[in-house]
């Protein structure tokens, strides 16, 4: 079966490293294809620099796709080239990562392809977004309970949401975090940062993470400890700028990690790590955070008590209360201790990324079993060249709308 990830800024490789879609299909795209699919990652070509390009990596096939790069219309862009170039390449099934990107679903039906659209948040809450893009997020949305083949939801809570809203809820299919029994605490000293002696914050520098918020309530709690900050944009904005503004010895700024190795540093040896995403679905930072027997302190949302099972894997606190959860865990070694240690366990089973796979390629099968539907007509699955020029120019039409 021939498959195409398309909507992410990515496959991570070398020091190509971006965010939680990206390390999906980096985790998913190579098991795929040892279980026997051809895979293809399509990547946006600008964020790869002007060295060589990788076409292959890990028996996963790169392609590289420009488009108009800016916040809000870089992934609509650089996701209709994308599919119009694996139609053309007759691709069986395309699994969309942007939920945006649900405004082309009818076009890639048109067309006889398969879709399934990855749920992993709801974009149309997300702060960083303007009016325009939100009600885009919304419409797209809509269109991909609608129209997709499947829906992927990374959350049950993400499923509940689209069953109230519109009606379908999809498969439940999280993300994955791989376990590695022993990171070296020699990986932080070049850092200049000791084992214990830190809180981990891994986010992108969007209100919806509240990143900002979070270092404002650290130097007010009452801890000796510093707080370790990595991530940050792919793109300038006033709230990144506020953040940066932060200068306060306490705080350490260190950017992205294109290591994995060096990451997983970072969380197993952090004293706790603080996580503030509040509209997301499962999230792959906190995931880390738990496959490296971390002290996890969450935003209390219903995704983070679902994922970590009400309480049973790590603390929360409310926009009025992190500051005075930071005081208690900071003083209470064995609070903290009490939560590293059942931390890991909760990775078996549901979010590692053997079992996440074997649940795709469940999907994946039952759909090329299936015979293809367009609208509830049936189509033939041998696609002529006019039906696949009729869908990729429905994709660019569908843009100009």
């Amino acid at each position: 079966m021939k498959i195409a990830f398309i909507g992410t800024k990515g496959m991570n490789w070398g020091t190509h490293v971006f965010g939680g879609f990206e390390t999906a299909v980096t985790e998913l795209g190579p098991r795929l294809a040892a279980a026997g699919c051809d895979v293809t990652i399509y990547c946006r070509r600008h964020l790869y620099g002007s060295g060589a390009l990788a076409e292959n990596v890990n028996g996963v096939h790169l392609r590289y796709v420009g488009g108009i790069e800016s916040k809000n219309f870089g992934t609509l862009t650089n996701g209709v080239l994308s599919v119009r170039d694996a139609l053309r390449s007759r691709t069986d099934a395309i699994v969309l990562f942007n939920t945006g990107l649900g405004l082309l679903i009818p076009a890639i039906r048109s067309a006889g392809c398969r879709v399934l659209m990855h749920l992993d948040g709801l974009e149309w809450q997300r702060g960083k977004w303007g009016w325009l893009a939100r009600r885009v997020f919304e419409l797209g949305a809509r269109l991909s309970a609608r129209h997709a083949n499947e829906l992927i939801a990374d959350a049950v809570e993400i499923q509940r949401v689209y069953r109230e809203r519109y009606g379908r809820s999809g498969q439940f299919i999280p993300y994955g975090a791989r376990l590695v029994d022993h990171i070296s605490d020699s990986l932080l000293e070049p850092y200049g940062i000791k084992p214990g002696s830190y809180y981990l914050l891994v986010t992108r520098f969007v209100p919806e993470n509240n990143p900002l918020f979070v270092i404002r309530e650290f130097l007010r709690a009452q801890t000796s400890r510093t707080l370790v900050v990595l991530g940050g944009n792919f793109y300038d904005s006033p709230y990144e700028r506020e953040i940066r503004e932060v200068k306060d010895p306490r705080v350490r700024f260190v950017g992205f990690i294109a290591d994995p190795d060096v990451l997983y540093a970072f969380y197993r040896h952090s004293y706790a790590y603080i996580h503030g995403h509040s509209v997301g679905g499962t999230n792959p930072t906190m995931l880390e955070a738990l496959a490296n027997s971390c002290c996890v302190l969450a935003l209390d949302t219903p995704f983070s008590r679902e994922m970590l099972s009400e309480g049973r894997y790590g603390l929360f606190w409310q926009r009025n209360s992190l500051r005075e959860v930071l005081s208690k865990v900071d003083a209470d070694a064995g609070l903290a201790r009490q939560y590293r240690e059942v931390a890991r366990t909760r990775i078996h089973g549901v979010y590692d990324w053997d079992s996440v796979t074997s649940r795709y390629l469940e999907v994946l099968r039952s759909l090329s079993t299936a015979r293809p539907q367009v609208d509830g007509l049936s189509v033939m699955d041998r696609r002529d060249e006019a039906g696949v020029e009729a869908g990729t120019g429905a994709v660019a039409e569908a843009v100009r709308e």
